[in-house]
C-alpha cells in the first residue's frame, strides 16, 4: 500500500514534486536506490512532506530496511497531512510491528489505519491477523468477516478465517475458507499445506468412504504444497537478485519463465512490463508481452504492445500479424485485413498470416478472395492438407459440389492422416450417393485419427446411406456417449431404427 500524493502550491512544491514522480517512478520500476535518492532530495527541500516519509518507508521495507521503515512511517505519522497518508503510515506501521512480534503496537497502529481507511479491506485482515496472534480470535473472525464484505474476493481473509477456524476445531468450515482462499490465490504454498493438514484430521474417525476421499484430498493438496513451495522459492530468489541487480534482464526473463511454468500469467505480464519499461529496445519483450496479453485477453493490452513495436521495427511481420488477429478478435475486419496483408508482404512464408486473411474474407463474405488466398497456401504448402480442406468447404458454401469433392480428395492425397479431410470427404461422397464403399473406409479412418463425436456421427451417416443399419446404431451410440444432448444425434439414432423396422416389416 503506497501513500498518495497531497495537493500542493505550484510556487513552492515543482521541485518537490517532480523529484516526488521520479521517486514513484523508480518504485515502479524497482529502482530502489533510485527512488530512495529523490524521495531524499525531495524531503531536502520540503522536510515536512508527509507522503514522501510514507513513500520512503515503502521503498526502505522493499529493501528489508526494518529500522528505517519504521522509522520513516513514524515521521509519517507524526507531521499534519491527509487522513489516507496517515492511514498508510498506520497501517505500515502495523504490518511492520507484526513482523517483528511487537503485537500491542501492531495492535494499536491497526486500529487506527482502519478508522482512517474504513473503506479499504487490507487494514481490516491485516488487524484480524493481530488479532489472531493475540489469540482474539472473535475480533480476528470479525475482521476478516468485514474485509470480505469490502472485498469478496480477497484471499487473505479467506486464509484467516480458516486459521481461525481450525484454531477452534471447526474443520469444514476451516477447509471451506482455505478452498475459497485458493480461488483467489492459487500460488501461496501455505494454503495447500492447511488444506492437507486439515484433510488428514477431518478422515480420522470419518466413515470409510468419506475417510478415503479426505486422505485423496489431503495427497492432492500436499504434492500442490510441494510444487508451488518450490516455485514460490524460486521466485524469492529472483526476486531477492534483482534487488541488488534491478536493470538484469536475464534475471527479469528468468523470473517472467518461472512464473508461466506455473501458468502464473498476471504476474509474468507484471515482469514484462517492468521489463519493457527498463529496456524498451529490446524488442523480444514485445512479442512476449503481447502474446501473455493475448493469453489473458487483454486484447487491447496486446494491440497497444505489438503498435509500439511496429514503430520500432516497420520489417516485423509477426506484429503485424498478431495485430490482423487481434482486429479480427475485435471484430474490425478492415484493420485486420490491412495487417494481415501487409505481414504477408513482408514475409511471404508466414502462413498463418494467409489463414487469418482468408478468414477475415470469410468473416466479410468475400468468399471468392479467401478462395483465392488459400489457392495461393496450397502453392506454398502442398504438403498441407488444411488449405485444401478450406476450398473444399468454401467451394460447398458456393454449391459447387464437384470442386469440394476434388478438393477434399486432394487434401486427402497429401495427407493421410488428415482426420477433417476424411471426415468431410466421406461425408459428402454419402450425401451425394456415391463411392459408398469408399466413403466407408474414409470414415472409419477418419475416427481411428481422431474419435470425436461429430465423425462418429458421419461414420453413423455412412453406414445409414450404405444400409448397414446395426454399424450405424452403433456408430451414433458413440457420437451419443461423447455428447448426450446433441438432438443432431439423436435424430440420427431416430433415423436409423425406422428404417431398420421398415426393412423387417419388408
Amino acid at each position: 500500500m503506497i501513500c498518495s500524493v497531497v495537493a500542493v502550491t505550484a510556487q513552492q512544491t515543482d521541485p518537490v514534486a517532480e523529484h516526488h514522480t521520479r521517486g514513484k517512478q523508480a518504485v515502479q520500476l524497482g529502482l530502489y536506490d533510485e527512488a530512495i535518492a529523490a524521495f531524499q532530495q525531495a524531503l531536502e527541500l520540503d522536510p515536512e512532506n508527509a507522503a514522501v516519509y510514507c513513500e520512503l518507508g515503502a521503498v526502505y521495507r522493499f529493501k528489508e530496511k526494518i529500522d528505517a521503515a519504521v522509522a520513516a512511517y513514524s515521521r509519517a505519522v507524526a507531521l499534519p497531512a491527509a487522513s489516507e497518508i496517515h492511514g498508510v503510515a498506520h497501517f505500515s506501521l502495523a504490518r511492520l510491528y507484526h513482523s517483528q512480534g511487537r503485537f500491542t503496537d501492531a495492535e494499536k497502529h491497526g486500529k487506527r489505519a482502519t478508522a482512517l481507511l474504513p473503506k479499504n479491506p487490507e487494514p481490516l485482515f491485516r488487524l484480524a491477523d493481530i488479532y489472531v496472534r493475540r489469540g482474539k480470535l472473535g475480533l480476528a473472525e470479525q475482521m476478516y468477516q468485514q474485509a470480505l464484505s469490502l472485498d469478496p474476493e480477497r484471499a487473505p481473509a479467506y486464509h484467516g478465517l480458516g486459521k481461525v477456524a481450525f484454531l477452534q476445531d471447526r474443520l469444514e468450515a476451516a477447509a471451506g475458507h482455505y478452498e475459497n482462499a485458493l480461488r483467489f490465490a492459487p500460488y501461496h504454498a501455505e494454503t495447500y499445506y492447511n488444506l492437507a493438514l486439515i484433510y488428514r484430521h477431518l478422515a480420522r474417525g470419518a466413515e470409510a468412504h468419506v475417510a478415503k476421499q479426505h486422505l485423496a484430498d489431503a495427497k492432492n493438496r500436499m504434492a500442490a504444497f510441494q510444487r508451488i513451495k518450490s516455485y514460490n522459492e524460486t521466485t524469492n530468489r529472483y526476486q531477492r537478485r534483482l534487488l541488488e541487480r534491478p536493470t538484469d534482464l536475464d534475471l527479469r526473463t528468468q523470473l517472467a519463465a518461472t512464473h508461466i511454468a506455473v501458468n502464473n500469467l498476471p504476474a509474468a505480464i507484471r515482469v514484462y512490463e517492468t521489463a519493457l519499461a527498463l529496456h524498451p529496445s529490446t524488442l523480444a519483450l514485445y512479442h512476449n508481452l503481447g502474446v501473455l496479453y493475448i493469453r489473458t485477453e487483454q486484447f487491447t493490452a496486446a494491440v497497444s504492445v505489438f503498435q509500439r513495436l511496429i514503430e520500432r521495427d516497420p520489417t516485423d511481420a509477426e506484429a503485424d500479424f498478431h495485430l490482423g488477429w487481434l482486429y479480427t478478435r475485435l471484430r474490425q475486419f478492415g484493420d485486420a485485413r490491412d495487417h494481415l496483408q501487409t505481414a504477408i508482404e513482408k514475409d511471404k512464408t508466414l502462413t498463418d498470416a494467409y489463414y487469418g486473411l482468408a478468414e477475415v474474407y470469410v468473416h466479410q463474405r468475400q468468399l471468392t478472395e479467401a478462395i483465392a488466398v488459400y489457392q495461393e497456401l496450397t502453392r506454398i504448402t502442398p504438403t498441407d492438407a488444411k488449405p485444401w480442406v478450406r476450398l473444399g468447404v468454401l467451394h460447398l458454401k458456393e454449391d459447387r459440389v464437384q470442386a469440394a469433392i476434388e478438393n477434399f480428395r486432394k487434401a486427402v492425397a497429401v495427407d493421410k492422416n488428415s482426420a477433417d479431410a476424411h471426415n468431410n470427404l466421406a461425408w459428402l461422397y454419402a450425401k451425394q450417393g456415391v463411392e459408398l464403399r469408399r466413403a466407408t473406409l474414409l470414415a472409419e479412418r477418419a475416427v481411428a485419427l481422431d474419435a470425436t463425436a461429430s465423425r462418429w456421427h458421419t461414420l453413423a451417416y455412412v453406414y445409414h446411406r450404405s444400409g448397414s443399419y446395426k454399424e450405424a446404431e452403433a456408430a451414433i451410440r458413440h457420437a451419443i456417449d461423447l455428447e448426450p444432448n446433441n438432438t443432431t444425434y439423436t435424430d440420427r439414432l431416430n433415423a436409423i431404427q425406422q428404417a431398420m423396422e421398415a426393412r423387417q416389416n419388408r
